[in-house]
């Protein structure tokens, strides 16, 4: 058959609609929050950042926040990495976010039903912007006495300033749903007495207990998490005190970050990882290096008494089903440092208590499970974000409590199947979803580099870097990545390779030897079908990826 072309959708889309792109790019197909990159890129390289931050909000009331503390595995996939550098999707991603706009989102007609969402954090707060949007009548229940979850609690302000997360929390409240924060239900309020006043609700409290090492000395550590909330509200100096953080992601750098910057005599980072295989991004390895943080990778701590903290050099280890962790040691390996204060980052653990009474299914490890339109064994009851993944990203919380919302959705309309849903501009220019039919399971081709046939129609250029602040900077913490001046962004977005996706760049018609081709307002289209030779011309000058060919039967025999 005659080529078909993948183009970039002209709707803001929620779900579905694949019609029109059947084909894609890996960073587009690997972001956990499923953010529309290249639309964003495009507008963002024409000038449009507003219209840019009208489609991340489509998917994702929150690229503020994923633009800053984001572990960007779409930026890992990019293909342009394997012809310069990757596109900085990431920063491209908060400068669009930053652009202040006047928000036209409306909610559809009240549908009359209610559902509770049962904590603030990513996952929450995501499931009831939408299901606001949907038309809902949403109320939110957080036990702590600010809205936000983690990245409002925990998370330092030289990675992600509160100012940020309040202002895209408020931009989800002002949709009109109600939130009572220090309600911890189980304690103020039972859970089955909000399934009894709510036609659904939602759980997203994320993983509330901090698992700690049982090792000797156990009572001398000091929670990750907790360390993080106490030095959000209260910097308390930790000045010429020796402190070694016990773990190797995201939150064990954080914490020592945040030891540093209280003036820490020395901060070291003990993790049973290896030096190649840290969990923590690039950047943040790179950072500690810069910083003075000892790193000790692949050692286990073994106690944590006297003011030392002992531990042995791993050959190898794993974890059981359970999570138990099994090591193999390496003899005569150990490793003494001075620790006036533990740190431990050795991950947190489901807290379901308040779901007793309820006993909704779980797995091995103590998390919820669901089915496709993420409810649980307790019909009525959903649940989104770590309580179903366990420990993940703000990215992954925001996809998630995305489709929960959609679920929850299509059980309170009695919808079998997950729709196609996007906004539409109203006459008075407001926005509000649009609910279709079924939406298509088929799933998108990801175009790899190598499939890009024509890749030196793109010019070679150098990724952009974003600000950091001087090192003479007022305040410790301070945020640390100043982002992308307005001329960068533009430089940068224009990078984007489009992979899997039109430019409307004339090659294909160029190169058509039967002129079967033509364009117009929409770009490159078949305007005599019958007459193709099948020479695929026209996919082998693409720059991008975006034309699939399917040969005849009589071509292939």
């Amino acid at each position: 058959m005659p080529p078909r072309y993948s183009k970039e959708l002209k709707k803001l889309v929620v779900s579905g609609y694949q019609k029109r792109q059947g084909r894609t790019s890996p960073c587009e197909a690997y972001c956990p929050a499923g953010n529309r990159i290249q639309a964003v890129e495009t507008l963002l390289k024409d000038g449009r950042p507003e219209q840019a931050h009208a489609v991340l909000l489509s998917r994702n009331p929150f690229p503020g926040v994923t633009g800053r503390v984001c572990t960007h595995p779409c930026e890992l996939k990019c293909n342009r990495r394997k012809y310069d550098e990757g596109v900085s999707i990431r920063a491209l991603e908060r400068f669009a976010a930053d652009t202040p706009m006047i928000s036209r989102l409306t909610p559809l007609a009240d549908t009359g039903r209610k559902v509770a969402v049962i904590g603030s954090g990513p996952a929450g707060m995501t499931c009831a912007y939408f299901l606001r949007l949907l038309g809902h009548d949403v109320t939110v229940f957080e036990a702590a006495a600010v809205l936000g979850g983690a990245p409002r609690m925990s998370v330092p302000d030289f990675r992600l300033p509160k100012n940020v997360v309040d202002r895209e929390t408020g931009h989800v409240l002002s949709l009109g749903i109600a939130a009572h924060t220090n309600v911890d239900v189980g304690r103020d309020v039972s859970m089955a007495d909000i399934m009894k006043t709510h036609d659904a609700a939602v759980v997203a409290v994320g993983n509330r207990g901090e698992r700690l090492l049982n090792i000797p000395g156990r009572e001398n550590l000091v929670p990750a998490v907790s360390f993080l909330a106490a030095s959000n509200l209260a910097r308390q100096s930790l000045e010429g005190r020796d402190v070694v953080v016990l773990g190797g992601g995201g939150v064990a750098f954080d914490c020592a970050f945040t030891a540093k910057r209280l003036r820490a005599a020395s901060v070291s980072l003990v993790f049973p990882e290896k030096s190649d295989a840290i969990k923590a991004p690039e950047e943040e390895v790179a950072q500690a290096g810069e910083e003075g943080i000892a790193l000790h990778s692949s050692y286990l701590a073994q106690s944590a008494e006297g003011g030392t903290v002992r531990a042995k050099g791993l050959e190898s280890f794993s974890f059981s089903e359970s999570g138990e962790l099994l090591a193999e040691y390496r003899e005569g390996d150990e490793l003494a440092l001075n620790a006036d204060v533990v740190i431990c980052a050795s991950g947190l653990l489901p807290g379901t208590d308040f779901l007793a009474e309820l006993a909704p299914e779980k797995n091995a490890r103590g998390h919820l499970v669901v089915n496709d339109f993420q409810e649980t064994s307790v019909a009525g009851l959903f649940a989104a974000g770590d309580i179903v993944t366990g420990p993940s990203t703000v990215a992954s919380a925001i996809g998630s409590g995305r489709n929960a919302a959609i679920g929850v959705h299509c059980r309170l309309a009695g919808l079998r199947q997950m729709p196609e849903i996007s906004f539409e501009e109203k006459e008075d220019g407001t926005l509000r979803l649009a609910v279709g039919g079924p939406a298509l399971k088929e799933q998108q081709h990801v175009v790899l580099f190598e499939e890009i046939e024509n890749p030196s129609y793109h010019e070679h250029a150098p990724r952009q870097a974003t600000g950091r602040y001087a090192a003479a900077h007022l305040l410790p913490f301070e945020e640390i990545d100043l982002g992308l001046t307005a001329e960068q962004a533009q430089a940068e977005a224009s990078r984007c390779m489009h992979c899997g996706h039109c430019i409307d760049c004339g090659t294909c018609v160029e190169r058509c030897p039967n002129y079967i081709l033509e364009r117009n307002e929409d770009g490159p289209f078949v305007r005599y079908p019958e007459e193709c030779w099948h020479c695929a011309c026209c996919r082998i000058g693409c720059p991008t990826g975006a034309i699939a060919i399917e040969f005849p039967i009589t071509m292939l025999v």
